[in-house]
């Protein structure tokens, strides 16, 4: 301290243990496995919404793994956010017998027990053949 300092009776925040990676460098790793490079536009929004993360203490890991989805669905870059958290959240194991690909919910699917062309018996009628 010099003499002229007066305490505050605040401690200085404590440094990043670990040095990290930057936003900066992961956009660079993005446009790298790029065919082309982006517009200066995209990239700047995306160097934000990763920054973002980063600052959010997200893993460099995870951020990259939704930076391949984004690349590879070529979607917006304010969509980071979302894919990032579907692959930090995302379920252990796929739902079992939750809902039908029409979105009707369990009493309408027809389940793993009939299988039309392994199985030359009458398939289920409505409902899922439940009622």
């Amino acid at each position: 301290m010099d003499p002229g300092s007066f305490l505050t009776g605040r401690e200085a925040p404590a440094p990043d243990a670990s040095p990290g990676v930057s936003a900066k460098q992961l956009v660079a790793e993005y446009v790298r496995d790029c065919r082309r490079r982006p517009p200066e536009d995209f990239l700047g929004h995306l160097g934000r919404k990763i920054n973002a993360l980063l600052d959010e203490r997200f893993e460099a890991d995870d951020i990259r793994a939704a930076l391949d989805r984004l690349r590879a669905k070529g979607l917006h870059p304010s969509v980071l956010p979302s894919l990032v958290n579907e692959l930090v959240n995302a379920p252990a194991q796929p739902d079992s017998g939750g809902s039908s690909a029409s979105g009707a919910g369990p009493w309408a699917s027809t389940g793993d027990t009939y299988t039309p062309y392994l199985n030359p018996t009458d398939g289920p009628t409505t409902f899922g053949g439940r009622l």
